[in-house]
């Protein structure tokens, strides 16, 4: 990972500065989590199943209204993070709630650093794998952090949606599918729940992980996959021409065929 390090550290500058604008944002509706609303999404809920007494690793939780959520539905959850400012307001929100969770500030492949224990489930959700530049070392730590038997569930935006550049064209390729783990460089002056906040830390490097990769490595950890599903609307707007559904996704409006634009799969490791 040490050549990677000038990308986690380009990165880190952007999403310390995306916690204060994502929690004052409509679309995080953190007033809503406050009074109660959960912030999971219906699919990952159906999906994953009952989680009341079991133990729930949360990657890349943000500032932890997902694994707060998590908790309200009696799981014993863990939340890890890179973002330090991200991490203080996720313990400062466990604590105005009064609901247990614990947050742990590591990057991802650092976790062995940092924990020991096995947890029942293991989840993460809605733009996490593009932060990550090896989703073979990224499922090993997660198939280590499971009990035999225990789960992995993944819902993120599909490889294909996202090589989509609305910027040309809304169906037009922008961006390579088999990116061979070269980073992407973006420089914009916009954040995903606000539009219009101007953003000092501008520059981040994505990877884009093709299916094939991303089964593969979950495959190689010895983590046996349930299913794989795939969905034609997605987590929020990443295309102009959408229009957002009651039950919080968001859906193309005018165009008469669909695309995979969301994909989840449910893993649980062998015994």
């Amino acid at each position: 990972m040490l050549n990677n390090k000038k990308y986690f550290e380009t990165n880190l500058k952007r999403w310390n500065e995306l916690v204060e604008i994502n929690a004052k944002s409509k679309s995080y509706d953190l007033p809503g989590f406050l009074e109660g609303n959960s912030s999971l999404f219906p699919i990952e809920v159906e999906e994953i199943g009952n989680v009341k007494g079991k133990t729930l690793l949360h990657l890349q939780c943000h500032f932890g209204m997902d694994t707060l959520s998590w908790a309200r539905l009696g799981a014993k959850v863990t939340g890890v993070d890179f973002s330090n400012k991200a991490i203080e307001l996720a313990k400062d929100l466990s604590n105005r709630l009064n609901i247990p969770a614990r947050f742990i500030l590591s990057n991802v492949y650092d976790i062995p650093e940092v924990l020991e224990e096995k947890f029942d489930i293991v989840f993460t959700s809605y733009g996490t794998i593009c932060w990550l530049p090896d989703l073979v070392q990224w499922a090993q730590i997660i198939s280590d952090c499971l009990n035999p038997g225990g789960i992995f569930y993944i819902i993120d935006g599909h490889p294909f949606g996202f090589i989509i550049d609305e910027k040309k064209n809304p169906f037009n390729v922008g961006f390579n599918y088999f990116s061979e783990g070269k980073p992407v460089f973006f420089d914009e002056n916009a954040a995903y729940a606000d539009p219009l906040a101007d953003l000092k830390n501008q520059a981040t490097f994505e990877w884009d992980h093709p299916m094939s990769e991303i089964i593969n490595s979950l495959i190689k950890a010895n983590l046996e996959i349930e299913f794989l599903h795939e969905f034609p609307f997605t987590f929020f707007s990443i295309h102009p021409d959408m229009k957002k559904r009651e039950d919080g996704y968001w859906e193309f409006i005018n165009y008469e065929y669909t695309v995979p634009m969301m994909f989840s799969i449910k893993t649980h490791k062998k015994f």
